[in-house]
């Protein structure tokens, strides 16, 4: 096998392979010898089927199968010979055209993107922002404000009604002459929903400020929808006789409402509070000190781009969206104005992503930072872990042979590597304060 190789990019190279006619005639031999075997044709015993039958009948498709092989196998070879590590797409010019014939060398060209040489500068003392890492008693407060907040309920009030309140109370409806058209009992209208056919401005201006007791009257246009279709169209009033104002009213920040989230008392669910809100605190701190770092990085740093590698990275993000948008019941064409619209998005987010992970490995490598196998089996007892439940363990090996099936064991490795470099830079990097002193 003879090997030709040309650098026609950063990142791209193109192969001329020749297959001499010694090696195809081989190939072809094991292909007709082994199509003997397996073809069961009436009249011969399994295994004697004549070679010139086989030919004649199954000849056509033995020397597509054969080009298939034939390429896949010296490809391959011709890669390890050059020692060519290809990413992305393999793309073989003239595929439908090519022909393996015996006899005949087979000469190919393929076009295959490799990975870019990245060189790094220094990745130790990269500027990030400090972070205040500790919860303060106003994010403690926020907190307890948004629990009483979910806990609301709705009760009466002695005071005027309000934006947001409820006014319950028997209304009727009146036509152009007075007369009673349509009544409704214990009604809570919200001071924000028009009655439909009254004009929401006046609506609202009528029933803020109402107390228990008031009479509200309101016009209406009786909309189309009104249950009585005689009056439909017309003009009338809308009488509101109010009975009590309703409030949604958040539940009081005391003991009662940490008894309620099981703490023995509200100091309990403050402490609680504060030691999650840190932590998180401290989650997202760090995550933006390590996006600070990989983006001074990127920005300092120049990797080629292998074309195919992100066209591939492109594809699979509008798919992933095409999807979700066909879930949501999204109509073909809509679907496809949407993908038109994100491509631009799409392109730059693929650049964005293969950058990112030929940088985390170029880091990787200078920094001789690696995934060992210790590293791997803690990740799978976490993820067992987090997916147990009561009667029902998960083991670490339970998650491996998931990950295995589905061919997701090298993602995970990736992303042990990623954590380790962010971590790395982080803690390398020179923290600043805002003013970046």
């Amino acid at each position: 096998m003879q090997v030709q190789v040309a650098e026609t990019g950063p990142c791209s190279r193109t192969l001329t392979i020749t297959v001499p006619p010694q090696l195809v005639d081989e190939h072809l031999t094991q292909m007709y010898a082994s199509a003997q075997q397996q073809i069961q044709l009436k009249g011969f015993r399994p295994g004697k089927v004549p070679k010139d039958l086989v030919q004649k009948r199954f000849g056509k498709a033995i020397l597509e199968e054969a080009k298939e092989q034939l390429l896949n196998r010296y490809f391959g070879e011709a890669c390890r010979q050059k020692e060519i590590q290809p990413v992305g797409s393999v793309s073989i010019d003239g595929f439908e055209k090519l022909a393996v014939a015996p006899g005949t060398a087979l000469q190919f060209v393929a076009v295959v993107d490799v990975k870019p040489v990245v060189t790094l500068g220094t990745v130790k003392g990269l500027e990030a922002s400090a972070f205040e890492p500790d919860a303060t008693d106003a994010d403690v407060d926020n907190a307890l404000k948004e629990i009483a907040h979910q806990k609301r309920a709705i009760k009466p009030t002695s005071e005027a009604a309000q934006d947001g309140d409820f006014v319950k109370g028997d209304v009727r409806f009146l036509d152009a002459a007075g007369a009673v058209v349509r009544e409704r009992k214990g009604t809570q209208l919200n001071t924000r929903i028009a009655i439909h056919g009254c004009d929401e401005a006046t609506y609202t201006k009528t029933l803020i400020g109402a107390t228990a007791g008031a009479e509200l009257r309101l016009p209406i246009t009786f909309p189309d929808t009104f249950e009585l279709e005689a009056v439909r169209g017309q003009s009338g009033t809308v009488v509101v006789q109010a009975t009590e104002i309703l409030r949604v009213t958040p539940a009081p920040i005391d003991d009662e409402l940490a008894k309620g989230l099981e703490f023995g008392d509200l100091a309990a669910l403050r402490q609680d509070l504060s030691a999650r809100i840190s932590g998180e605190k401290q989650r997202l701190g760090k995550q933006r000190q390590e996006e600070q770092c990989l983006q001074k990085l990127l920005d300092t740093t120049q990797i080629p781009l292998p074309a195919s590698l992100v066209q591939e990275q492109k594809r699979a993000s509008l798919g992933q969206f095409a999807h979700r948008l066909k879930e949501s019941g999204m109509a073909d064409a809509d679907i496809e104005a949407k993908l038109k619209e994100s491509d631009a998005e799409a392109q730059s987010d693929a650049e964005r992503r293969v950058r990112l992970f030929f940088l985390i490995e170029a880091v990787a490598k200078q920094q001789k930072l690696f995934v060992t196998e210790t590293d791997v089996e803690g990740e799978l007892k976490a993820i067992a872990a987090a997916n147990s439940q009561d009667g029902q363990t998960v083991t670490a090996q339970m998650v491996r042979d998931h990950l295995e099936k589905q061919n997701q064991l090298g993602e995970l490795r990736l992303a042990l590597l990623e954590r380790k470099v962010r971590d790395f830079l982080r803690e390398n990097a020179k923290i600043v304060d805002t003013k970046g002193s």
